[in-house]
């Protein structure tokens, strides 16, 4: 097992800079999260030896259970997953990162929650860019508007937005939605010039995301292996 992820995270760590090659890009600009949602601990303990220090998490339980298990400084954790109101108190203690805001009660639980224990976190906007109704997310026209409300929280790092593209075989509909994901990206800088970071790309798609912008990409597959 420990081989096999090594190489993995070799194999991705040379398709980043392959992409960011194409692009003229510094690839130390972009973060790789190790997403270990359904792993054990003793994988992420690899991904660790093999120099990955961000890992993404979808349920809050199991994001508490590994933060509280592997004790190490320079661990960040992200949550990536939709937000429930009843977990917001379990993801503001254990998570460094969150990627999924966009609704008003959830932002200000999750600001009044780390003001209790003296904590900032840092906060990407979900955009829902293809507009299917089985995904989370803000409209597009409403990201400015989610935004100056999380910025107006003093313990909610305004860092950027996220996105999960449509999943399709069509390459042109694909970068059109990315090429959409930077342009709100860019819109959003102009008026928040911290809110940098576009998190997306995923084992499917994120060579092409970084080609599109993307500054942090989130794969699980290709490190860990297919879920069982």
């Amino acid at each position: 097992m420990q081989a096999e992820i090594g190489k993995n995270i070799i194999g991705v760590k040379n398709k980043i800079n392959a992409a960011c090659e194409l692009i003229k890009k510094d690839p130390n600009e972009i973060t790789l999260i190790a997403v270990s949602k359904k792993k054990d601990t003793q994988m992420i303990e690899v991904a660790i030896e093999n120099g990955i220090y961000n890992f993404g998490e979808n349920y809050a339980q199991e994001l508490q259970e590994k933060a509280s298990a592997i004790k190490k400084q320079n661990l960040i954790w992200h949550f990536i997953g939709p937000i429930q109101s009843n977990k917001v108190k379990i993801i503001a203690k254990n998570a460094n990162w969150v990627h999924a805001l966009n609704r008003e009660k959830i932002i200000r639980k999750l600001n009044s929650e780390c003001a209790q224990i003296q904590k900032n976190i840092n906060a990407c906007i979900q955009i829902n860019i293809s507009s299917e109704d089985t995904k989370s997310g803000c409209d597009p026209d409403n990201l400015i508007d989610v935004a100056k409300l999380i910025e107006s929280m003093k313990n909610i790092n305004l860092k950027g937005i996220m996105a999960l593209p449509k999943l399709t075989n069509d390459k042109s509909e694909q970068k059109k939605e990315m090429k959409l994901i930077s342009d709100l990206s860019k819109k959003l800088q102009s008026l928040f010039p911290n809110a940098k970071c576009i998190s997306l790309g995923t084992t499917l798609d994120f060579e092409d995301a970084i080609i599109s912008g993307s500054t942090m990409v989130r794969i699980g597959e290709s490190i860990f292996g297919k879920r069982l």
